[in-house]
This record gives structure tokens, C-alpha cells and sequence, in this order.
């Protein structure tokens, strides 16, 4: 029986992880103002191409106010609130692009995409099964946390600022303790999803999802690439 393919999109899964890890080893690598602005753009290039209109507005709009906080308003202060102002803004900008390069890997492709395009990489299922559900792990955590502050926002212990300082140790119990009971479940299930779909067994698997690298994908790798050895070596 012949079935239609998927398509991925706009762009391989593979070539958004290598965004992802050029953004995360860049970061830990200290950046200059250039280096920043470039590996930012990057990642707000891709966030675009994938679409995600708003998130991208979003993001560079905080680099933005970051950086000029940090070039005008600083100078500006002096003594202890220099000093936060200063670490408020270069810890934003330090995990920003760390956020959108994370945000296009678990945002915007499924599953099964990272699956075909893993398994086309002719890697072993000792490698696909828990890069699969770490991938999935993440969005289905933050599905559960906003489930679990609804709950407690019906019963009148919303997650807010008067209820945190005015009750730490109670508002940490009833967030913290359905929320890992929770996460306890979701990997029983996940574990149970890859059994059923006979990830553990040594056969040759096929997909929905059409994945395949074309000549945009390979650019984004090439100047992936490229932007962590100037980072690193720079």
C-alpha cells in the first residue's frame, strides 16, 4: 500500500541542531559585541525561516534593549545598581541566544524528524532513543508546568509574587511535588511508546516524515560552523 510522505518543512532537523550547538559552545566562549551580533542574528534567521514570526520579533527586541542598557544606561550609575543593571544584562544576553537556538530545536520540528534524520545518519538505536525522548521530554515538562499552575490558579494559589514571598515553603510543595509525581508518569509512558514502537529491535525502520538535506540546509551547517571556530579560536 502505497502512503504519502511527510514533508519536514523549510529545513532539516540537522542543520537546526547545528545552530543549537554553535549557540551553546559559542556562548561559554566569551563573545565580543561582533561575535554576538552575529551568532544572535543567526538564530534569529532560522527562528524566521521556521516561521515563528513573533518569537523572533521577541527575541531581538531584548537583545536590543539589553545591549543599549548595557552601552547607556550603565555608565550612567554607579555603586550597587550599576552592578545589578550590568549582570541583568549581560546574563540575558548570555543565555539568549542559548533560548532561541533551543527554542528552534524542540519548537519546530517533530519527533519523527529527528528520528528519520538520525536513522539516515546510520546511527545506532543506543543513540536515537534517548536523543528522541530528551527532545520530546522538554516540551511535554513545559505542557505539564502550565497545567499544574492552572490547577493551583483555580484553586487560588496561583504562582504569583505575593504568594511566593508570603508563602515560600507551601507554594514550593504544591508546585514542585504533582509536578515531579508528573514527570515520573511521562517517562513511564515515553518509555513504554519506544517499546511499542519497536525501537528495540534491530530492524530497518521507515517514516512518515521525508527528511532530507538541501543546499540551504548545508549553508546554515557551513556558517554554523564557521561562526563557532571564529568564536573559539577569536
Amino acid at each position: 500500500m502505497n502512503r504519502e510522505k511527510i514533508s519536514s518543512g523549510l529545513l532539516d532537523p540537522r542543520s537546526k541542531l547545528a545552530v543549537f550547538i554553535a549557540a551553546c559552545l559559542s556562548a561559554f566562549s566569551g563573545l565580543t559585541h561582533p561575535q554576538e551580533f552575529v551568532l544572535l542574528a543567526l538564530c534569529v534567521g532560522i527562528t524566521l525561516l521556521c516561521q515563528k514570526w513573533k518569537r523572533a520579533f521577541y527575541t531581538g527586541l531584548i537583545f536590543a534593549v539589553m545591549f543599549l542598557c548595557d552601552l547607556f544606561l550603565a555608565p550612567r550609575l554607579s555603586g550597587i545598581l550599576q552592578n545589578i543593571i550590568m549582570l541583568a544584562c549581560h546574563f540575558c544576553r548570555f543565555i539568549l541566544p542559548m533560548f532561541a537556538a533551543f527554542y528552534i530545536v524542540t519548537q519546530t520540528s517533530r519527533i519523527g524528524e529527528y528520528i528519520s534524520a538520525f536513522t539516515q545518519m546510520h546511527l545506532p538505536n543506543e543513540v536515537i532513543i534517548p536523543l528522541a525522548v530528551m527532545l520530546r521530554f522538554v516540551p511535554t515538562i513545559q505542557e505539564e508546568w502550565q497545567m499544574v499552575n492552572q490547577a493551583l490558579r483555580l484553586r487560588g494559589m496561583a504562582l504569583t509574587w505575593k504568594n511566593v514571598l508570603c508563602r515560600p515553603l507551601q507554594m514550593m510543595e504544591y508546585m514542585l511535588v504533582p509536578f515531579l509525581l508528573q514527570c515520573s508518569v511521562i517517562v513511564d509512558e515515553m518509555s513504554a511508546a519506544v517499546m511499542a514502537r519497536g525501537f528495540d529491535k534491530n530492524m530497518p525502520r521507515t517514516s512518515y516524515a521525508e527528511v532530507q538535506m538541501k543546499a540551504l540546509d548545508w549553508c546554515i551547517i557551513a556558517v554554523s560552523a564557521g561562526l563557532l571556530f571564529w568564536n573559539l579560536c577569536f
